[in-house]
C-alpha cells in the first residue's frame, strides 16, 4: 500500500526549481522562453512520473496517485501546449502543434474518460468523468509506450529549440562594442556571479 500524492504536491514537483511557473501571473510577466523551458522540464519530470504509475494496481491509494498524476501532467501539458504556441520560435510553435497532433491521436480514449483536446491543443477535463473512468481506460494513453515514447522525443525537441533560440530581448540588450572598457565592464559583470 502507497501513500497518496495530492495533486498540487505533484505539480509542485514537476515545476521543482520553477516552482513560480505554476502561478498565473508571474507567467505573464515572464518572457516567453523562460515559460517554454521551465514548462518543457515540468514536462519531462510528469511523463516520468507517468512512466511510473501501476495501472494494474486495485490499491485505493495508487488509483488517487493515478487521478493525481494525470491531471497534473494535463494541466502541465495546457501550460505546455499554450506557452509553444505564443512563441516567437516556428519551430517551437511547430513542436507545440506535433504535441496536440499526438494528443488528437488518442481523441476517443481521452473523450471515453472525459478529457478533450480543444483547437488550440489544450485540454478540457471533465474531472468526475475522469474519476469514473477505470485505471484500464485510463492507461490506454497514459499508460501506452508509444504516447509516452513521443511525447519524450518531442519535449528532447523542445530542448533543443528552446538551448538553440535566443531570446530576442536578450540578443538586444546585449550588444555591445568590443572596446577596452566595454570588455572590462563585462568581466567585472561576470566576476559578480562567481
Amino acid at each position: 500500500m502507497s501513500m497518496s500524492i495530492s495533486a498540487a504536491s505533484i505539480l509542485s514537483r514537476a515545476y521543482a526549481g520553477n516552482v513560480y511557473f505554476k502561478d498565473e501571473n508571474y507567467r505573464k510577466n515572464s518572457s516567453n522562453h523562460e515559460v517554454v523551458s521551465a514548462d518543457r522540464k515540468a514536462m519531462v519530470r510528469a511523463l516520468e512520473r507517468l512512466e511510473g504509475l501501476d495501472f494494474d494496481s486495485t490499491d485505493e491509494d495508487d488509483t488517487k496517485s493515478i487521478y493525481n498524476t494525470v491531471t497534473s501532467y494535463l494541466d502541465i501539458y495546457n501550460n505546455a501546449v499554450s506557452s509553444a504556441n505564443a512563441s516567437d520560435s516556428s519551430d517551437i510553435r511547430r513542436t507545440g502543434k506535433a504535441m496536440k497532433a499526438l494528443m488528437k491521436e488518442y481523441g476517443s480514449s481521452l473523450e471515453a474518460i472525459g478529457i478533450q483536446v480543444k483547437s488550440d491543443g489544450t485540454v478540457k477535463i471533465d474531472k468526475s468523468e475522469l474519476k469514473k473512468a477505470t485505471t484500464s481506460q485510463v492507461s490506454r494513453v497514459f499508460g501506452d509506450d508509444d504516447y509516452l515514447s513521443g511525447m519524450n522525443k518531442l519535449m528532447n525537441k523542445l530542448r533543443n529549440q528552446v538551448n538553440r533560440e535566443v531570446p530576442r530581448q536578450e540578443v538586444q540588450n546585449s550588444t555591445v562594442k568590443n572596446d577596452s572598457l566595454s570588455s572590462e565592464t563585462v568581466g567585472r559583470n561576470l566576476n559578480l556571479y562567481v
